[in-house]
C-alpha cells in the first residue's frame, strides 16, 4: 500500500509491504506514482488544495486527518473512501490553551501587560477558577480533558452535548445551567447544526460577568452578537478561533479590553508530532492486520 505523508511525520514505522512518500499538496503536483496512493494524510494546516488533490487519486481508500475537526473536508471525500480524524491527538494541547485563556482572562493578565510599569497601581482582587461553575459544550475527548484540567483547579464542570449521552447534559436542556455558569467553553465540531450556535439569544442567556471561551471553530459563534455583548462590558470573551479567520487587523474585537484572542493555536504544540505519528502508525498497523482503524467518521458530515 502506498502512503502519502506530510513532511511533519515522515519516517514513521510502516507495516511490511507498505511504503511511504512525502507529499506536499501545497507545492507539488501528483505524478504517476503518487496518484496510486491508497492512504493519504493531508498536512495539519493548509489551504483547500490539500483536499482538492483527493479527486486525483483513483485508488484512494483512506484519508487520515491530523485535525480533530472534519469541516474542511466536506465535499472532498468520495464515496467508498474511509475518513478518520485525529481524536486524541490534540486533547492535552487544546485543554492547556483553554485553561490558559481562562486564567489569563479571569486574572486580568492582559490588563497587567497593557498597564506595563503601572501594573502595581492596577492590582485588585480577581476571580479564581476555584469553585466556579464551568460549562463545556462538546463532550468529546477534548471536552473531557478540559473538564479534567478545570476540575483539578476546583471548578465544577458540566459537559454538554447535542444528544446528552454518557455523562453530558443535553444541549436543548442546558439553558438554565448555562445561565448560571461562570465560564462557558465551546469545543464542538463545526456542522450545519452548530454554526452560530452561540448566537445573540445564546449569549444573552449568559449571566453578567460570564467568560465565554471558544476553542472550537470561529463560525460556531456569531461574531457581531459576540462583539455587542463584549463591547457592552456585560461578558468577557477568550477566543482561539474567530469568524472571519484571520480576524482583520482593524476589527474592533482586537481593541476590546474584555476580549483576549489567540491565533488558532490550540493544537500547535510539540505534543502534536509524537501523538500524530503514533495515531498514523496505529491505524496503518490495524489496516495491515485486517482490523478497523481508529477514529472512523460515519454518517453525514
Amino acid at each position: 500500500m502506498l502512503v502519502l505523508l506530510p513532511r511533519a511525520i515522515a519516517g514513521i514505522n510502516l507495516p511490511e509491504g507498505f511504503r511511504s512518500v512525502v507529499f506536499d499538496a501545497e507545492r507539488q503536483e501528483l505524478d504517476s506514482d503518487t496518484r496510486e496512493a491508497e492512504f493519504y494524510v493531508p498536512a495539519y494546516m493548509g489551504s483547500s488544495r490539500i483536499f482538492e488533490v483527493i479527486a486525483e487519486m483513483p485508488k484512494l481508500k483512506y484519508v487520515q486527518l491530523l485535525t480533530a475537526g472534519i469541516d474542511n473536508t466536506v465535499g472532498y471525500i468520495p464515496p467508498g473512501v474511509t475518513l478518520m480524524n485525529a481524536r486524541g491527538v490534540h486533547d492535552s494541547s487544546t485543554a492547556e490553551l483553554a485553561l490558559a485563556l481562562t486564567l489569563a482572562s479571569l486574572r486580568n493578565l492582559t490588563g497587567f501587560i497593557r498597564a506595563g510599569s503601572q501594573a502595581w497601581s492596577a492590582r485588585s482582587g480577581r476571580p479564581s477558577l476555584y469553585a466556579k461553575e464551568a460549562a463545556i459544550i462538546g463532550a468529546g475527548s477534548i471536552g473531557h480533558e478540559i473538564a479534567r484540567v478545570f476540575g483539578a483547579l476546583g471548578a465544577r464542570c458540566t459537559l454538554v452535548s447535542r444528544t446528552g449521552s454518557g455523562d453530558s447534559l443535553r444541549l436543548d436542556e442546558s439553558g438554565p445551567m448555562l445561565a448560571r455558569a461562570d465560564v462557558v467553553v465551546l469545543v464542538v465540531p463545526l456542522t450545519a447544526s452548530t454554526r452560530h450556535l452561540a448566537d445573540a439569544a445564546f449569549l444573552a442567556n449568559l449571566k453578567d460577568g460570564a467568560l465565554f471561551v471558544n476553542v472550537a471553530r470561529g463560525e460556531v459563534a456569531d461574531t457581531e452578537a459576540l462583539l455587542a455583548e463584549v463591547s457592552s462590558g456585560r461578558i468577557q470573551a477568550a477566543l482561539d478561533v474567530t469568524d472571519p479567520e484571520p480576524l482583520p487587523v482593524d476589527h474592533p474585537l482586537w481593541t476590546e479590553p474584555n476580549c483576549l484572542i489567540s491565533p488558532h493555536v490550540g493544537g500547535a504544540t510539540d505534543a502534536f508530532i509524537p501523538k500524530a505519528r503514533e495515531l498514523v502508525e496505529e491505524n496503518l498497523a490495524r489496516i495491515a492486520g485486517g482490523e478497523r482503524p481508529l477514529n472512523v467518521i460515519e454518517g453525514d458530515y
